[in-house]
């Protein structure tokens, strides 16, 4: 083609309009100016070796990996010949052996300038190979029969990272003509997929003013380049790395793709303050809880205002931060105050909130470049908060938290730590703090890829309880372990004062649909859990939609009381559910073996035998409707909502009193810990030095390969309460992070002695 080349061109204005296509004439010395005169080296190489080693037979122009490779192998060869000892029969001389040393260096040397030589080949090579295949997928995209503004966007990127490898063949290089070449092909489709995104999207402006009464167009518009080299992008394949890989996508987002950012509400200076609150970045460790977003300029823009704007007002939702040489630095997204100029601009932005029902927690970030008050150029980037997860009772355990009561509970405690201790977790022990731990917090976790991998950050949820005077959730807030609260403590009757404490919420293990788990609560009639929280939990999307269990008949109104779940040797987990029929049975079978004068509840304030027991008619016709009526239809109703089979549900013997509380110790309200169950100790009937009641539950749950430990746990009894109420756990996340984990219906989402204050 002699020393021109001629590329076609679309010239595009500042507004986004076509000017023109033209065919231009470009001389190879400026197709690329990072390309210099190429410099001949091999040359003057191979003419010093052929000087030197008269036995090689050297190509007189080289223009081939092959050829090389075959240099190498003379040089081997001779390499091998000058490097042994000399015959003394012919060498004689001094001069002779100075001679040889003098080929065996000069050999050496060319050998490893013949090796570098190769190794930059090589690499030119594998660029020029990666080139092609980049190129390859831009055509592909650019051929759709129904290419879009994404599509023509893609095909730019793609161009972009075609043009850029090519960039990395060396300019002395075997291949130098051939990469400007391409070059200036590629800059030419380049110029073209620029104009077709630009159509695009101004078809797709006037597509959604069309629209503006419809309800046709639901996504905001986004912003577009009217250049190549303007580049705005953060970790969209969420790799936990911000590189070329991540310039597709970026105008897009939902649970499974798209960039993520933290709701970085933990507290890494220590100054018990959730780091979103305080507008700084505190050191490296809150610098990982940014999300990385870069802003690549071309030289044509670096001498021009960067702004950073919204298309809604967000600074209620998000801080966004530049990095400069004086640490990072507050930006604002207000498109008024422009960015500190510099070749890469590197942004880090964070949330202030989750996704709730007044935002869905994603934000289209712009940045605009200017030039004497007119816009030259803008790109975007979507960016969505993590959700919040809550952990199942079958996760594994970091620390369990539990309050020293003194005296009334010092042998529950001490079993606790005895237990603990060879499980690898923590017993956290909370001294004259409240005795419900359960339902004073709900720590879960989030899941946010960063430094080349995925964090699991534990993340507390206070619970919102009139006049609550515990403070431990609050102690929780450090490094790596969050805070926050949702709603506000509202007044409910005497009845249902207890409902929005969060041992009356739950979650799942992972289920058929539901990877992460789905959430349950309690409802009494019209009153169920605080709908600030169930809202809440529905606009995280992964463990939701919750599913309500009628707790009407119960006096504290908690769905722990009903249904927990524990693992097992096959897989799935299985859930607990009390059984008042299971219960007068298990009575009706001591009777039937003779042990009708054992005492049952032993040592509990509702002591008797199990004659005196089935004798009581209104208690047993009281425990049997509650089955027929109330539990047999929730099983129903949950082997639909929780895709359960028979065999993952067992129905645990329990009584209940008329008032709706456990009438003996509930083995349902138990914990998980690494293998270990901690479970209420039933105070049943004692059959040759065995509890009967015990016993049963081991057969009952032989299945989950837990090592069974019995509680004494009459002091929350005594309460109305047991194991689970007592304790909290800080559990570890999963390892699979989310975005790997959706299901297609997540996809888009979808005693009046006792002390009375303690009572819950």
């Amino acid at each position: 083609m002699g020393w021109m080349r001629y590329v076609k061109i679309a010239l595009v204005n500042t507004v986004g309009a076509l000017v023109a296509i033209i065919w231009v004439p470009v001389p190879q010395a400026v197709a690329q100016s990072s390309l210099p005169e190429q410099v001949n080296s091999e040359i003057s190489v191979l003419e010093t070796i052929k000087s030197i080693n008269s036995n090689l037979k050297i190509p007189e122009k080289i223009s081939s990996l092959p050829e090389l490779y075959d240099i190498r192998e003379q040089l081997k060869v001779e390499l091998d010949r000058v490097s042994k000892m000399p015959n003394l029969e012919e060498v004689r001389e001094p001069w002779q052996y100075q001679y040889q040393l003098r080929e065996y260096e000069k050999t050496l040397k060319d050998f490893r300038t013949i090796e570098a030589k190769i190794l930059k080949e090589e690499k030119a090579s594998q660029s020029w190979k990666e080139a092609l295949s980049i190129a390859t997928n831009a055509v592909a995209k650019g051929k759709k029969p129904q290419a879009n503004y994404q599509t023509w966007q893609e095909a730019e990127n793609l161009w972009l990272n075609a043009i850029d490898s090519l960039r990395q063949i060396p300019q002395d290089s075997l291949m130098t003509n051939q990469a400007i070449e391409k070059m200036i092909e590629y800059q030419g489709y380049l110029a073209v997929a620029c104009y077709e995104k630009v159509i695009a999207a101004r078809a797709w402006e006037e597509n959604t003013e069309n629209h503006k009464n419809t309800k046709t167009i639901n996504s905001p518009p986004i912003a577009y380049s009217l250049s190549p080299g303007f580049t705005m992008y953060g970790d969209t394949n969420r790799d936990g790395k911000v590189d070329a890989a991540d310039k597709s996508g970026r105008e897009r987002w939902s649970l499974s793709e798209g960039a993520l950012m933290l709701f970085n509400n933990d507290d890494d200076n220590g100054d018990l303050i959730p780091d979103w609150r305080d507008g700084d970045v505190n050191g490296e460790g809150d610098a990982a809880d940014l999300a990385i977003v870069n802003i690549q300029l071309a030289k044509s823009y670096r001498d021009a205002e960067i702004y950073i704007s919204t298309e809604t007002d967000v600074s209620n939702y998000i801080n966004v931060f530049q990095k400069t040489e004086a640490g990072w630095q507050p930006v604002d997204i207000s498109g008024t105050e422009g960015l500190i100029s510099r070749e890469k601009i590197v942004l880090g932005v964070e949330a202030k909130q989750f996704a709730d029902r007044n935002w869905k927690g994603v934000v289209n970030l712009k940045a605009i470049a200017e030039k004497n008050g007119r816009q030259i150029a803008s790109d975007s980037i979507q960016i969505g908060v993590v959700p919040w997860l809550m952990s199942p009772n079958t996760a594994a355990v970091r620390e369990l938290h539990v309050s020293d009561r003194g005296f009334a509970n010092q042998e529950f405690i001490d079993k606790i730590k005895e237990i603990i201790e060879k499980t690898g977790a923590t017993a956290r022990i909370n001294s004259g703090g409240t005795t419900w731990m359960q339902d004073t917090k709900e720590i879960g976790y989030v899941q946010f890829p960063s430094q080349g991998k995925t964090r699991n950050m534990n993340v507390v949820l206070k619970a919102n309880r009139p006049g609550e005077s515990d403070r431990y959730a609050r102690t929780l807030l450090k490094d790596n372990f969050g805070w926050f609260e949702v709603g506000k403590p509202r007044q409910l009757d005497p009845l249902n004062r207890w409902a929005d404490s969060y041992g009356n919420l739950e979650v799942t293990p992972p289920l058929p649909g539901y990877p992460m788990g789905r959430v349950y609560y309690g409802k009494a009639g019209e009153v169920g859990m605080n709908p600030d929280i169930i809202d809440f939990i529905t606009a995280q999307k992964i463990q939701g939609p919750p599913v309500d269990v009628d707790t009407s008949w119960l006096m504290i109104r908690h769905v722990d009381e009903i249904i927990s779940f524990i693992p097992s040797k096959f897989g799935k987990p299985l859930m607990l559910i009390v059984s008042p029929e299971a219960g007068v049975k298990l009575l009706e079978e001591l009777s039937e073996e003779g042990y009708a004068q054992a005492a049952i509840n032993r040592g509990l304030s509702t002591q008797t035998t199990v004659r005196a027991a089935l004798k009581n008619e209104k208690l047993i016709q009281h425990n049997l409707y509650l089955q027929r009526v109330k539990l047999n239809p929730l099983i129903e109703k949950l082997k639909q909502e929780f895709n359960l089979s028979d065999d993952q549900i067992i129905q645990v013997p329990a009584m209940f009193g008329y008032s709706g509380y456990a009438w003996w110790p509930n083995m349902v309200n138990s914990v998980v810990i690494n293998g270990e169950l901690l479970v209420s100790n039933p105070g049943g009937a004692l059959i040759n030095g065995r509890d009967y009641t015990e016993e049963n539950f081991r057969r009952l749950v032989s299945d989950s390969s837990l090592n069974i430990n019995f509680m004494d746990d009459r002091y929350y009894q005594e309460l109305r309460g047991n194991v689970h109420d007592a304790t909290n756990t800080t559990r570890l996340g999963k390892n699979n992070p989310f975005w790997e984990s959706l299901s297609e219906n997540m996809s888009d989402f979808r005693g009046q002695s006792l002390d009375m204050v303690d009572m819950r």
